[in-house]
């Protein structure tokens, strides 16, 4: 990784410390508490080593510090996300949907659903199980690929990256269902799958 890595990193820790509570610390002392869980004496010993440390190592510091970003970020008020689940070694990706209409073999099109944020932290609360907040590219890649779980996603974010799950609409035909087929899928939980190409 470039120099580039090493600033992104210390911007994932600085991130982590803005959101973090712990007890009644300062934002500096928050920080000297993560870089100490990482097994450094302090932030400046946490850049310093930073400088010289193997990319792959840098790496997996930054995404680690991510995840626990994601994992206690507050979703931003008046902003839409979406609901996804990825499950370890499944391309599959579920989505919270609505119903778009039928398409000419039946089947009920579901689109992803917009969600008000506020609904992540409770979601945490009484499911008593992580729900990442992904707002960055950087972070949606690290859930897609080595995270997984339950995740809510910025609108903007999310129609940039997993646009072909809305433009499933594309298939709703006009008129009534087509009753020669049967219906193959209950979505009676509202949770659809879709297949993502991986990018």
């Amino acid at each position: 990784m470039s120099r580039s890595s090493a600033a992104e990193c210390v911007d994932d820790l600085k991130g982590l410390a803005r959101v973090s509570v712990i007890g009644e610390y300062t934002y500096c002392q928050r920080l000297t508490h993560i870089c100490k869980e990482f097994g450094f004496n302090n932030f400046h010993h946490f850049r310093k080593v930073l400088e010289h440390l193997p990319e792959d190592l840098i790496g997996n510091i930054s995404t680690t510090l991510m995840r626990r970003y994601c994992e206690v970020a507050q979703p931003k008020p008046d902003v839409a996300y979406y609901e996804f689940l990825s499950i370890n070694n499944d391309t599959r990706l579920r989505f919270y949907s609505q119903w778009a209409g039928w398409d000419k073999f039946g089947q009920e099109v579901r689109v992803p659903r917009s969600l008000h944020g506020e609904s992540a932290p409770r979601l945490r609360k009484s499911l008593n199980k992580t729900v990442f907040i992904v707002e960055t590219d950087r972070q949606l890649i690290a859930w897609r690929h080595r995270w997984h779980g339950l995740c809510y996603i910025s609108a903007e974010l999310c129609k940039e990256h997993m646009k072909e799950a809305f433009e499933r609409k594309k298939a709703v035909v006009a008129g009534a269902r087509n009753e020669e087929f049967p219906l193959l899928d209950d979505f009676s939980d509202n949770y659809a799958t879709w297949y993502p190409v991986i990018e």
